[in-house]
């Protein structure tokens, strides 16, 4: 049995690493095919909308409600969920085929909503094909959900971290195909159906047979889906009560999103009409996922390991340790977070130009990508403390409070976002949303620390705000430290080729890195059995 978690540990690990470097090298791959312009923005909202769909109607409901019910059932049946199992899926299936067909027919209704109207025909024309390629998604997204919980209800882990890379690859390989088709920067009137067509199958293809591919692990896990219709009486109708405030978090954030990604096309629109550099929908969320890697790969991981602990302590109602938990967490993400995010902020133009500026895109467009993701660095601290003062609520089974926080953050995040949009340069537009973004998101943790400090006292007596004050001293004296450094470089290299530009971000992380490690352990941040735990962790 050791051997045995050990090997799942292991191969998730490896999963997780290899899944988040295809992710980057699709991006890069991605932007390099298609560029940063409007056409660009025609396929990133078209592609955004799946997601958008499946987890309004089904994703919510499946993950707060479904998932631990399933979970249970596979413990607690005599036949270990099989039936259960069967009639989850099919009716998810039914339910989400119902909403491909019902969004497919209204298409160009569901993209004209999402988008400027600024934008010509051809280009409104051009994104609903694309929607109409991948809406079948939708489907899919589901599919994999559910394939993945069933397998990791049975303790398989590894085939659904790895089904992604697999999704990955084929989104490179589309993305390649169409590069050596279209060598020019590709607009709305200059591609051909075939092309686009190509763009919007390989992307919809990835995620088939991301979901495909787990059927034949269930098979070997004696799982074969039989669909079920007998659905009354089984347990599938606590969605409406167990799941709302989860549900209703999630449509609070859709309507944000539509919202900005009105605004975000439109920005497209007037930088080229002024003949600028492109900045859009594609900028803001290529910016956006730049932010969200070191989130994911730092705080995601400690506290996926941390949530078990906290729901046991929860259960056994020991609040003491649940608090003691809560804080050293919170000051190990911390220590890890700030620095990522000064490096970030400072490091991001040179970033994006080296991941974005190449191919159908430029330096200046990659640049304008990594200036953005330098707006989003600001609250990444912000965004992965409430990240984990939430988790907080959710051990202990509390998602109304969730629910009013998020309300209050997309509220803030609208305000500030689209009062800088309307004030600001054209140029600065889509860097003024990614700013409201980090004052939102700094805003709401703020008030999220107060109410779960008078939850547990350990949380204040952690003296939270003075490591983060400190952590914030040791990354800005890191950063003064790298960017002289960077501007030595500059001097002595003169290019901003792709070697220089790698030459120049490795020096600068590695002088960042060590300088960060001695001054945050002369002032006690953060040491080095940390960071052995959090190796642990990972």
């Amino acid at each position: 049995m050791a051997q045995r978690n050990f090997g799942n540990t292991s191969g998730m690990a490896l999963g997780t690493l290899i899944s988040r470097i295809t992710g980057v090298v699709r991006d890069i791959v991605l932007v390099a095919s298609i560029g940063t312009g409007i056409f660009s923005d025609t396929y990133s909202v078209a592609n955004s909308l799946p997601n958008i769909i499946y987890i309004l109607i089904a994703g919510g409901a499946i993950n707060a409600v479904f998932i631990p019910v399933l979970v249970r059932r596979m413990n607690d049946d005599p036949d270990q969920g099989k039936a259960f199992s069967d009639r989850l899926i099919t009716l998810v299936a039914l339910v989400l085929g119902s909403v491909v067909i019902f969004s497919m027919a209204l298409a160009p209704q569901i993209t004209n909503l999402y988008t400027t109207s600024s934008w010509s025909q051809r280009d409104l024309y051009v994104a609903s094909i694309f929607t109409l390629w991948c809406l079948p998604q939708i489907f899919f997204y589901g599919m994999y959900t559910l394939f993945s919980q069933v397998l990791n209800a049975r303790n398989v882990f590894v085939a659904p971290m790895f089904a992604p890379i697999i999704n990955n690859l084929i989104v490179i390989a589309t993305s390649l195909t169409f590069l050596s088709l279209h060598q020019n920067q590709p607009t709305t009137t200059s591609v051909t159906n075939t092309q686009i067509g190509l763009l919007g199958f390989g992307t919809t293809l990835g995620v088939v047979v991301q979901a495909a591919i787990l059927i034949p692990t269930l098979k070997r896990q004696g799982y074969s889906w039989r669909p079920r219709f007998d659905f009354r009486h089984t347990g599938l109708g606590q969605v409406g009560n167990l799941a709302r405030w989860t549900i209703g978090f999630v449509f609070v954030n859709q309507i944000s999103f539509l919202v900005l990604s009105n605004l975000a096309t439109y920005a497209n629109v007037i930088t080229t009409n002024n003949n600028g550099i492109s900045t859009g929908f594609t900028s803001y969320q290529k910016a956006q996922l730049m932010m969200m890697l070191p989130h994911s790969i730092i705080t995601v991981s400690i506290i996926t390991a941390l949530l078990p602990r906290l729901s046991r302590q929860s259960h056994h109602h020991d609040l003491v340790r649940f608090g003691h938990e809560m804080a050293n967490t919170a000051r190990l993400v911390i220590g890890l977070i700030v620095p990522c995010a000064m490096l970030l902020f400072i490091a991001g133009p040179l970033l994006g130009q080296l991941m974005y500026g190449h191919g159908a895109s430029s330096q200046g467009q990659g640049q304008a990508v990594g200036q953005i993701a330098s707006m989003f660095a600001l609250g990444l601290p912000a965004f992965s403390m409430f990240y984990l003062l939430l988790r907080s609520y959710y051990a202990q089974e509390n998602t109304k409070t969730p629910f009013f926080l998020n309300l209050a953050f997309n509220i803030g995040h609208l305000a500030i976002g689209v009062s800088l949009f309307a004030a600001v340069d054209t140029r600065f537009k889509v860097a003024a949303l990614g700013f409201g973004y980090s004052a939102a998101y700094t805003a709401t943790a703020l008030v999220t620390w107060k109410l779960v400090s008078r939850r547990f006292s350990e949380m204040t007596q952690a003296r939270i705000p003075v490591h983060v004050f400190k952590s914030i001293a040791a990354s800005a004296a890191a950063a003064a430290v790298s960017w002289a450094v960077h501007v030595t470089l500059s001097m002595v290299m003169k290019s901003a080729s792709i070697p220089s530009l790698i030459i120049d971000l490795a020096v600068m992380g590695l002088v960042f890195v060590a300088t960060y490690l001695i001054v945050a352990q002369n002032m006690r941040v953060i040491s080095i059995s940390d960071l052995r735990g959090f190796r642990r962790v990972t």
